[in-house]
């Protein structure tokens, strides 16, 4: 079976945040030019649960072949990851180009298979409304006596 660019996503996020959440230390180290701090390696692992938590929703959403939970788990990765981008452009004199280039790198890789994933659910979806294979919610009514 084919893995869907949303479970490539959702399992490079578990990877991710297994990595950060495990050996927060060994990352810091990689990534951070300075002397790392206690305060670097709590934070690590604060993105590390988070990664974690975004890949394992949307791998159950999934799971569950609920299209509509899919989307909303990747659409949360996709904010998560947009705003990491951004606030690592705006980061330029905090921690220079070089610093930027290496934040930035790593998270437009996600947010393109974001992307990707996104627009594959929404044909998925749209096929599979326009075949009537996706019946409309129906709420049972209580009797009225």
């Amino acid at each position: 079976m084919r893995m869907s660019a949303s479970g490539a996503t959702a399992w490079i996020r578990v990877g991710v945040g297994l990595l950060l959440t495990a050996a927060p230390q060994m990352f810091v180290d990689r990534f951070v030019e300075d002397e790392s701090s206690g305060t670097l390696v709590l934070f690590a692992r604060t993105v590390g649960v988070r990664d974690l938590a975004l890949g394992l929703g949307t791998l159950a959403a999934e799971r569950s072949g609920n299209p509509t939970e899919l989307q909303r788990w990747v659409r949360a990765g996709l904010v998560s990851d947009s705003l990491d981008f951004l606030f690592g452009l705006a980061s330029t004199r905090l921690i220079g180009r070089a610093g930027v280039a290496k934040a930035t790198a790593t998270v437009v890789p996600v947010i393109a298979l974001d992307l990707l994933g996104l627009r594959k659910l929404a044909i998925s979806t749209d096929w599979r409304r326009r075949r009537g294979y996706e019946q409309p919610l129906v709420v049972p009514q209580l009797p009225q006596t």
